[in-house]
């Protein structure tokens, strides 16, 4: 399977989510672009949900002279560390200290840059669905679903049009469920498995969470979110 662009995939995972939420939709329903690259994805899933849509932002930690993530953060959140690529390394998570400050820094901005001003949606007791254009890292991934999970939605769904199938599986523990549409044995980078991918840039990323904010991003009867 191979989808067109970012659009287009989220047009097929939608009509894949609607019926498996059975009704909850609108307020009871919060999408998250985890963002950049997911952002539009999870707009046409807020479009045929009727649901508000925010953006995760996740970073990796690397170690110098290393390709491989050895962390990930989103913000708010201690980093998430691979344990065994810090041992096999020989590296310590202290000595990443500067690192992970650079990179919350980045989480910051861009959370900033993105919602222009808007506050965090709350998702305490409503179903929050973290969208991504492909399940191809664990730890990014699951940094965004740990800080979801601290807000205490009430059910947390993993959304993708694709996802390596051994990602896939160990991320299950994370969430109430995982919903992705081609689950290849091998998937390293989500690029390959679409015909147009592009860096989705700060601007369009802004652009996609304006056009999807509620006026008001506190409904009545819930709290604000983290800030």
């Amino acid at each position: 399977m191979r989808f067109l662009d970012r659009s287009t995939a989220g047009h097929q995972l939608a009509r894949r989510l609607v019926p498996l939420l059975d009704g909850r939709t609108g307020a009871g329903v919060v999408v998250l672009g985890l963002a950049p690259g997911g952002l539009p994805v999870a707009a046409e899933v807020a479009e045929a949900l009727g649901a508000p849509l925010d953006a995760t932002v996740v970073r990796a930690l690397a170690v110098p002279g290393h390709d491989r993530p050895v962390g990930a953060i989103a913000d708010g959140d201690p980093p998430l560390f691979d344990r065994y690529t810090l041992k096999s390394l020989g590296v310590t998570s202290a000595e990443l200290g500067a690192s992970v400050k650079r990179e919350r820094v980045e989480v910051r901005r861009r959370e900033a840059l993105y919602r222009q001003g808007r506050t965090r949606l709350p998702l305490n007791g409503r179903t929050a669905v973290l969208v991504s254009d492909g399940l191809t890292d664990v730890l990014t991934t699951r940094a965004a679903l740990h800080a979801l999970a601290a807000d205490l939605p009430e059910h947390l769904i993993l959304a993708a049009p694709i996802g390596d199938a051994r990602v896939a599986a160990d991320l299950r523990r994370d969430v109430d469920q995982v919903v992705c549409l081609h689950l290849p044995r091998y998937a390293h980078a989500a690029g390959p498995w679409y015909g147009e991918f592009h860096d989705v840039t700060d601007r369009e990323a802004a652009v996609l969470l304006r056009r999807h904010s509620p006026a008001d991003p506190t409904p009545a009867g819930h709290p604000a979110g983290r800030s």
